[in-house]
């Protein structure tokens, strides 16, 4: 590992023993900043549109707009790390964040605050790549596990934190509130990388940004996210969803043939070869649609069919968050003896079993009742998660481990649209519109069983491809990430 000589001055942190963990410490301050603001404007989204007088369809791009950035710009932040540095893109991130949430607060109008949601999305896309490559690159294999456990256990936190701190926030200051406390945070994590990240050269110097390359991915996962999130809102055979989806798998072919030509391409394609990253990334989506659906759909379901209010809603999520805190540190370190594809399929199985649990019971219209198999969903997929990223960037050369760090997070944003749009559509195509109050609780547990019954489906695939994952099982069997160089230099 090689730093930069502005980095001289931390020289005796780096040399502690106990530095890697605050460098993990800060960059997962910065990736949960990141997830916060995911969440965190949804329980504003009413204030927002009565302010502005806007339908909720044109409010709700305040989420989407923010969604679909971040997913579009994952990738090409991550590549941008390997090239001009993580530090330097990382802190980049944290700045754009933080700046452009002071805009979102003081937004005139719903275009401004949208606006402004963007630009969020763009500093957020720079912190989730960069952090999972700083943790590959300052763990070994026998501690890698555990630092990427806690990494996913701590971010499973960030939702409860963002559901209770916002209505908090909306209820005592307004929906303004909301956007405030993230240049607070910014300026600590800012502070934190001042402090103790290392700046890591490219593990080869002089390479080239694929600008083309980094234009096409952007505009093909632009068109398809675009798609896949309005087509339950607008009608799936609508122009502009149509347009959006035929568009992406055009730019996507463009992209294809783009990076097979170019040596510098924005992601090695190649990377697909190796079983780890295209196993991973299979489960990532397959298991992500299930989360991001149930996610989606359970504040409705909960609202709908069993009259919770803000307040009960947000704890009644709490505990699928909570088993990521819980269990994903543990799951980590346990992951050296199961083996990450055991692990991974065991997970994946239990939250299939979990969400059928939940689907047995639906009818009934108790949260008590659906509260072992909620448990059993959350549990599963905390460990899953430190296997499938681990997995992810195993054997990925350290040249390309922003971009390899980047995919299972393009996985999980692509397969979270699909599933999202999938069971809220089947929901809605038993109760009908959700959002009215005489909606009929038998129609909405109907629809919610619908949609259960398609997320184990989901999961039931992740956990099949997961037996597809190569199998790390002895302390130390992890490999560290190598360059393309050494790689070379050791072949016959």
């Amino acid at each position: 590992m090689t730093f930069g000589p502005d980095m001289a001055r931390s020289g005796r942190l780096q040399g502690w023993r106990h530095f890697r963990w605050l460098a993990l410490i800060v960059v997962t301050g910065g990736m949960m900043l990141s997830v916060l603001n995911v969440t965190v404007a949804n329980i504003a989204l009413p204030d927002v549109a009565e302010e502005f007088g806007a339908s909720p369809s044109a409010t709700g791009w305040v989420v989407t707009g923010f969604l679909v950035t971040q997913a579009t710009l994952l990738a090409i932040a991550g590549r941008a790390g390997d090239v001009f540095g993580r530090r330097r893109v990382f802190v980049a991130g944290v700045l754009i964040l933080s700046a452009a949430s002071v805009a979102a607060a003081l937004a005139p109008s719903l275009p401004v605050l949208i606006v402004a949601r963007i630009v969020q999305g763009i500093g957020g896309s720079a912190m989730a790549p960069t952090a999972f490559s700083f943790a590959a690159e300052l763990f070994g294999p026998r501690e890698r596990g555990q630092a990427l456990g806690i990494m996913g256990g701590v971010l499973g936190l960030a939702p409860v934190i963002s559901l209770n701190l916002a209505g908090a926030l909306v209820e005592v200051g307004g929906w303004r509130t909301v956007f405030w406390f993230s240049p607070v945070v910014g300026a600590i994590v800012l502070v934190g990388a001042a402090a103790v990240l290392p700046e890591m050269r490219p593990a080869r110097p002089n390479q080239r940004f694929d600008l083309p390359g980094a234009a096409l991915a952007a505009a093909a996962l632009f068109s398809l996210l675009f798609g896949l999130s309005q087509g339950d809102d607008w009608g799936w055979l609508s122009a502009p969803v149509l347009g959006g989806l035929v568009a992406g798998v055009g730019f996507s072919l463009l992209f294809v043939w783009r990076e097979m030509r170019t040596e510098e391409a924005m992601i090695d394609l190649r990377l697909f070869r190796l079983r780890s990253v295209a196993s991973s990334n299979l489960a990532a989506m397959a298991s992500s649609g299930a989360l991001f659906g149930i996610l989606l759909v359970l504040p409705f379901v909960f609202t709908a069919g069993l009259g919770f209010g803000p307040i009960e809603l947000g704890l009644a999520i709490t505990p699928i968050a909570l088993s990521f805190v819980l269990v994903a540190p543990l799951a980590g370190r346990l992951m050296r003896r199961t083996g990450a594809a055991r692990m991974a399929f065991a997970g994946f199985l239990l939250s299939a079993l979990g969400v059928g649990a939940m689907a047995l019971v639906a009818p009934e219209q108790d949260y008590f009742v659906l509260l072992p198999g909620l448990a059993a969903f959350g549990v599963g997929l905390a460990m899953s998660s430190a296997p499938i990223t681990t997995t992810a960037i195993s054997e990925a050369p350290r040249e390309r481990l922003g971009v390899a760090s980047a995919l299972p997070n393009i996985s999980r944003y692509v397969g979270g649209a699909l599933g999202s749009a999938i069971l809220i559509a089947l929901v809605q195509a038993e109760a009908g519109d959700l959002g009215v109050a005489s909606v009929s609780g038998a129609a909405v547990a109907d629809g919610f069983r619908l949609a259960l019954l398609a997320a184990g489906s989901l999961l039931v695939i992740a956990a099949a491809i997961a037996t597809r994952m190569p199998d790390f099982r002895a302390p130390g069997r992890l490999p560290e990430p190598v360059s393309a160089p050494a790689r070379e230099a050791a072949s016959p």
